[in-house]
């Protein structure tokens, strides 16, 4: 009987409780599934070369490739005769093939001095042109920079007193000893003073390599007067190098004033 009588009392117990909130079951934690984020950090462009394009075979299973960005070309019309496209940006590399006063070229690049373009031709061959002999339908700094790396590369800065780049003068590399019917090598310096002169890979031997001219209608060190364009100072000496040269070395040059 007692028995019964404390069960009893244990369920009322439990029944009160109940009633006033104060045992509840066990509460369950609630869980978040597991994402997968991607965090953003910003990037700074990056300027690459642009390689000419290649054909790619196809493939059984093609994985997705981000398209290739396309290259922005401009017309040029050829304005001497049997003017050459060569296979390097320099008159000592191959000639592939040479095209008349009229014709029409393709631009599709570029190297740094703006000297020589990449040119896509009418019966399908590309290679290099110098700008002298081109008239170009459009803007040759809009085209893209390409880097000559099959070549030997000589380059350096024309500067003015004070260390001031100047610009469209010429620079010219010819081998030592050779006579004036010999046509140099010749590059014109940027707006930067930069001059680069290209040559194949195999070039070798004594050369001289200095400023001889400059472009009376692009540069800064010179003034236009009644007896006609005068430069503003002196040009400096040339120099005697051996090739191969050392393509971590610069050669630079000085326009010398006229009363030092």
């Amino acid at each position: 009987m007692n028995k019964l009588i404390g069960i009893s009392l244990t369920a009322i117990l439990v029944l009160a409780l109940t009633g006033c909130g104060l045992l509840v079951p066990n509460a369950v934690t609630p869980t978040i599934a597991p994402t997968n984020t991607i965090a953003a950090f910003p990037t700074e462009p990056v300027v690459t070369e642009i390689p000419l394009p290649t054909a790619v075979p196809p493939t059984a299973t093609p994985s997705p490739t981000a398209t290739p960005a396309q290259i922005s070309m401009i017309s040029a019309e050829v304005t001497m005769d049997t003017y050459s496209l060569r296979s390097g940006p320099g008159r000592l590399f191959e000639r592939i093939e040479t095209y008349d006063s009229g014709a029409v070229v393709s631009l599709f690049g570029r190297e740094i001095t703006n000297n020589w373009v990449l040119v896509k031709t009418s019966d399908n061959y590309s290679g290099w042109m110098n700008v002298i002999g081109l008239k170009p339908y459009g803007d040759i700094n809009a085209l893209p920079l390409f880097k000559v790396d099959d070549a030997q590369v000589l380059q350096g800065h024309v500067y003015l007193p004070g260390r001031i780049p100047a610009t469209a003068i010429q620079i010219a590399m010819s081998p030592s000893g050779s006579d004036s019917s010999t046509a140099p090598l010749e590059s014109v310096s940027n707006q930067d003073g930069l001059w680069v002169i290209y040559l194949p890979k195999d070039t070798m031997g004594q050369w001289i390599v200095g400023p001889n001219a400059w472009v009376c209608a692009d540069t800064n060190a010179a003034t236009m007067t009644a007896e006609g364009c005068t430069l503003n100072g002196t040009l400096p000496s040339a120099q005697e190098i051996t090739m191969p040269f050392s393509p971590e070395l610069a050669i630079e040059f000085e326009i010398l004033p006229l009363n030092p």
